[in-house]
């Protein structure tokens, strides 16, 4: 994702001005922030995908002649349709299209490539022999006292975090596991590859929640800020459980595509 430095992102990467052909009607059927919104839109949508920042508020209001509260609903409307998010203290940016999408079932690597997007992994921690964590148990009902791997991981789109992710792998099923294995890619092609498990099937809970400090911390967003939650249950055809994971997701600037899915 294109780096951004504040509201009022360089000429380079902002809407340009010039682009604009279609003139607000103030006495149109639409009211004028809706147009404005529209062509605010069609500019993006020119623009394929490319994540740039908007003009600050000020600007847009100069560019249309309307008022700085026009602008805002304007603003609003489109983050309402996910087509840009805010940040607090740097203004509007567009959300990516590449992201638009990701499940949050199946491989997050292989769906943000399928997307056109970069996808990466940053370990986190590493641990050979976990216990997996009261939350988890009571999230996702789980008994017993088998011996996890534990995989933190953050995951990127573009050079953007946008998910913090925790995944507690049965030991007995992964010999051999080293943390190098880890470091970077697809956990579901390293599961294939490695020890010829096949993820087939999952199930979510999705919980709405605020960011932790850590978990802030990590995806580059407001301690408090809202995140998503997902609490996952990965099995493999035979309904052999192969993976419990918690992966929180950014709050703005990111869809999650929700279904079941065959993996």
């Amino acid at each position: 994702m294109t780096a951004k430095t504040d509201g009022t992102s360089s000429s380079a990467n902002q809407a340009q001005p010039e682009s604009r052909r279609r003139p607000v009607r103030s006495h149109g059927a639409a009211p004028i922030y809706m147009q404005v919104a529209e062509i605010l839109s069609d500019e993006i949508e020119i623009r394929e995908g490319e994540n740039f920042g908007l003009p600050s508020e000020s600007d847009l209001s100069r560019e249309f002649g309307v008022s700085r509260v026009t602008i805002r609903q304007a603003l609003k409307l489109l983050e309402t349709r996910g087509a840009i998010y805010s940040e607090q203290g740097r203004g509007y940016f567009t959300t990516t299209s590449r992201m638009t999408g990701v499940s949050g079932f199946h491989s997050f690597t292989s769906e943000v490539q399928r997307l056109g997007g970069i996808a990466a992994s940053t370990l986190i921690d590493f641990a050979a022999d976990a216990s997996l964590p009261e939350a988890f148990r009571n999230h996702l009902q789980v008994a017993g006292t088998e011996t996890y791997i534990a995989v933190r991981r953050v995951r990127s789109i573009d050079g953007r975090p946008v998910a913090f992710e925790e995944a507690y792998l049965p030991k007995s099923m992964y010999p051999n596991a080293r943390r190098e294995m880890f470091d970077n890619g697809s956990l579901y092609g390293l599961m294939t590859q490695s020890w010829g498990i096949v993820p087939a099937w999952a199930d979510a809970l999705f919980e709405p929640l605020a960011a932790t400090d850590e978990e802030a911390r990590h995806l580059h967003i407001a301690s408090g800020s809202p995140v998503l939650a997902v609490w996952r249950v990965t099995a493999t055809d035979t309904d052999q459980v192969c993976e419990y994971v918690r992966s929180v997701y950014c709050g703005d600037g990111f869809m999650l595509h929700i279904n079941r899915y065959r993996l």
